[in-house]
């Protein structure tokens, strides 16, 4: 099989699993059914009364993972990855990535050379792929993506790029729809200003310019892969509780007729007049009895989606708090108890996020030639109050940390740490970090950041 069959089979295989963890981050997956006759019986009432959960587990870890900023060793490159971070509106462009690889698994992030600028954007795991080489897993081969576009007499086509260290080829589909079994023959080269007559063209920074991030292994899962089961119980509870709402206030009643026909209350009524108003008189002709059926009561329904939900948080190692109020003057000490397996999950996605966004942020300065690493500032993790913050970094600073390192860690940007060492603010600092005195430290910040105003 060739890299290009190779690369479009893999991308439309993973295509369905993708869309379902799309569908269940958005809430809008299929109530499951048994019964066929229960399910055209539940359409007539719809089936709006939803309560996505499945989307917590992703967005608790997404919340925690934000990138503060990227050091580097030297001047130069501070100064390029600034530029570089600015012009592609990093700090929310990351926080998209991130959280569209905790949804999908995978996700992808095109970075190349435009003129004076480096471009870096997102990719969708439905358009693109990376393959690896199969003797060592964690090496890239090459990358692909697929995409469709419209010729200038109106015909569909699929593209295809792929993406080497030494080349790319471009690619594209010799008809509109791409067969079950893909062939070689199925494509042809894509030639423009920019390829040869084989529709290829050099890459001259020896560098596959697609990366990929990922919760975990080769390929990762969605965050919220062991919610779906869960999900669907509580939907399937939450949907048919609500059907069953409108049989408890507007039950089906019933009238067992005697040897007359005919139901009314005056000469001229019928049985669908029979109404409910207070103080009527009902005269029933040819009646034997009336009443009506007991409806399902809708509190058990309701009440053991909770159940569920419970379920879905323990299996996603997500802390109930997240899913319904239950802490209520806990104590710090507890608070982290309980989100400790969250936070070790973080931790995981950090290190696997990251190693791939460090080897971005590398590529990034080897695109100017400056060979040199960086490393990534990430904002705490852990929920910590403002107090017990400030007595663990007296800790820190008794135990010989540098004062830089505990304001990166307690979040602080790196250029206004460079700003408060030039203005001599971080010996006050250390000071009132020693007395253990947030307050004053922010009146320190406050200061800086007045006279920075004035002098504008």
């Amino acid at each position: 099989m060739s890299d290009l069959t190779k690369a479009v089979s893999e991308l439309l295989s993973k295509r369905d699993d993708y869309l379902l963890a799309e569908s269940y981050y958005e809430g809008n997956t299929d109530e499951i059914h048994a019964s066929s006759a229960v399910k055209r019986a539940l359409r007539k009432s719809g089936d709006t009364f939803r309560v996505n959960f499945a989307k917590t587990p992703v967005t608790a870890v997404a919340n925690r993972l934000e990138i503060t900023g990227v050091t580097t060793l030297s001047a130069s490159a501070k100064q390029l990855v600034d530029r570089t971070w600015q012009h592609n509106d990093l700090e929310l462009e990351l926080t998209k990535i991130i959280s569209k690889t905790l949804i999908y698994g995978d996700s992808y992030v095109f970075v190349w050379p435009n003129d004076d600028e480096i471009e870096i954007y997102y990719n969708s795991p439905l358009s693109t792929i990376v393959l690896y080489d199969v003797e060592n897993p964690r090496k890239p081969s090459y990358a692909a993506k697929l995409w469709p576009i419209e010729l200038e007499d109106g015909k569909q086509r699929q593209r295809v790029n792929l993406y080497y260290a030494d080349r790319i080829e471009k690619h594209i589909s010799s008809s509109e729809r791409l067969p079950f079994t893909i062939k070689p023959s199925d494509f042809e080269p894509f030639i423009d200003d920019d390829t040869d007559e084989y529709g290829m063209l050099p890459n001259e920074f020896d560098q596959i310019p697609i990366f990929h991030l990922s919760t975990g292994d080769q390929y990762g899962k969605p965050e919220h892969l062991s919610a779906y089961g869960p999900q669907d119980a509580i939907t399937k509870l939450l949907i048919t509780g609500m059907a069953a709402v409108e049989s408890y206030g507007f039950p089906t009643r019933y009238v067992l007729q005697g040897e007359q026909s005919g139901i009314s209350i005056d000469d001229e009524g019928t049985a669908d007049e029979l109404g409910v108003g207070a103080g009527e008189e009902w005269i029933l002709r040819g009646v034997s009895s009336v009443g009506q059926f007991k409806a399902a009561d809708p509190l058990p329904l309701i009440a053991n989606y909770r159940e569920y939900v419970r379920a879905l948080a323990s299996v996603t190692e997500t802390p109930l708090h997240y899913f319904e109020n239950t802490q209520t003057n806990v104590s710090g000490e507890a608070l982290r108890a309980s989100e400790a397996p969250l936070v070790k999950k973080v931790r995981m996605r950090q290190l696997s996020i990251g190693t791939t966004l460090r080897k971005l942020f590398i590529f990034v300065l080897k695109l100017n030639n400056i060979d040199e690493d960086v490393q990534l500032e990430w904002r705490g993790i852990e929920s910590i109050d403002t107090s017990e913050q400030w007595s663990i970094n007296k800790k820190k600073l008794e135990a010989g940390l540098p004062v830089e390192q505990i304001l990166l860690e307690h979040g602080y940007d790196t250029e206004l740490i460079a700003k408060w060492k030039a203005a001599g603010l971080l010996e006050g600092m250390v000071r009132q970090i020693s007395n253990n005195d947030s307050v004053a430290v922010t009146k320190v910040q406050n200061t800086e950041i007045e006279g920075a105003i004035e002098n504008e």
